[in-house]
């Protein structure tokens, strides 16, 4: 699921009511797999080749249908509400569960329906699993159906982005009145007081149960809502930075020109000490260019090495128009930390370190509370985003 908080305006082409997502084919092959070779094999005696297989494609019939289902019930509580964006029924794709243009009571309603239909499929299951034979495929079948229900249903208890919790907590932040600047801000306070109760939970079910393996799982939970948490203000910070502005806005002109042939050693010489993109010519014509990221990876044991070495040619480079929205430059700097722009005024660059710079420039100074804590999201976000997400 999306950590984004923003959505996009205007008129969209019309689209269909289903689709199927991104990124579906994969776990459905290793859920196979671990199905055919491992699950089923545990759960079943004597049973015959044919009979394994038309096991296992009804185990991930089982699977898909439990995630489609919840997701279909839940797209169509949107839909009343106006969304036009397809239910999508397996993989990753657009979440209107996220979509702020959708009133938060409808949002709210579609992941209260979706789970109550998970929970009931999970006593369902349940019930099944208690009168099927225990080495029956049956039963290995109710199983799978009553572990990827209850999977499905807890995702709603998880505050962390990903995952169902996550989106009732923003939609809980929107019901509140919460302005859009600080909703995902809200939210992730939110997350991160809910962490607790979940360590303490599972602290208590260790010690009921005798099994400390429960208190690590309640730690790595409870790091992870924190850590995905303060990621998701981040990545809204720089969201909210992108939005109505253009590539041209965020560029720097090229002033750095090395040769080709030039040693490594001797370019750097020049560089200045902030993040600059390098051209490298040869005889005047643009052969490539390098940044920050290359010159990490140098081999500072190699005196000799030349620039032609280090670059990235000019094949590869990544050129944008200036006009180019800058919401998309963050994945055109993830190949090699840096994109060329063509402009009215010629050549010049953007750097992820440079952008996220200029990012923590344009947030708001923190201001004192009267607890004596700071709010604002500056010092915060230097901290997390450093390095992270942009151009990484």
């Amino acid at each position: 699921m999306p950590t984004s908080s923003l959505s996009t305006g205007g008129p969209r082409p019309a689209q269909g009511l289903f689709a199927l997502g991104r990124g579906w084919v994969r776990p459905a092959v290793l859920v196979a797999l671990v199905v055919s070779l491992v699950y089923l094999p545990a759960h079943a005696e004597n049973g015959s080749p044919s009979d394994g297989l038309i096991a296992t494609i009804a185990g991930l019939y089982v699977v898909a249908m439990s995630v489609g289902l919840v997701r279909l019930v839940r797209g169509g509580v949107l839909r009343l509400a106006g969304s036009d964006d397809p239910i999508v029924l397996l993989g990753r794709g657009k979440e209107p569960i996220l979509d702020v243009r959708i009133r938060a009571r409808w949002r709210l309603a579609a992941i209260a329906v979706g789970t109550l239909v998970a929970v009931a499929a999970t006593l369902a299951a349940a019930l099944l699993v208690e009168t099927a034979g225990s080495v029956t495929y049956a039963h290995a079948l109710a199983n799978l159906a009553l572990g990827a229900n209850l999977a499905l249903a807890g995702g709603a208890l998880v505050p962390a982005p990903g995952f169902t919790g996550w989106a009732l907590l923003l939609a809980v932040a929107d019901a509140a009145g919460t302005k859009p600047v600080q909703r995902v801000r809200r939210a992730a306070l939110l997350a991160q007081l809910l962490a607790f109760p979940i360590i303490a939970g599972l602290g208590v079910a260790a010690f009921l149960l005798g099994d400390p393996i429960l208190m690590l799982v309640g730690f790595l939970v409870t790091m992870f809502i924190r850590t995905q948490s303060r990621l998701a203000v981040g990545q809204d910070a720089i969201a909210r930075f992108l939005q109505d502005r253009v590539v041209g806005d965020l560029t720097r002109p090229i002033a750095s020109h090395a040769e080709a042939d030039e040693s490594v050693d001797a370019a750097v010489a020049r560089l200045p000490r902030a993040p600059v993109v390098t051209a490298v010519e040869t005889n005047g014509a643009l052969v490539g260019a390098f940044g920050p990221r290359q010159l990490m990876r140098r081999d500072r044991r190699r005196p000799g090495q030349r620039v032609a070495d280090l670059m990235v040619g000019f094949a590869d480079l990544v050129l944008l128009a200036a006009s180019t929205p800058a919401a998309g430059v963050i994945a055109a700097l993830g190949r090699h930390g840096f994109a060329l722009v063509r402009g009215p005024g010629g050549l010049a660059y953007i750097e992820a370190d440079d952008l996220l710079a200029q990012i923590l420039a344009g947030l708001p100074e923190p201001t004192a509370r009267a607890d004596g804590h700071e709010s604002g999201s500056s010092g915060s976000l230097d901290q997390r985003q450093r390095g992270g997400d942009i151009g990484h």
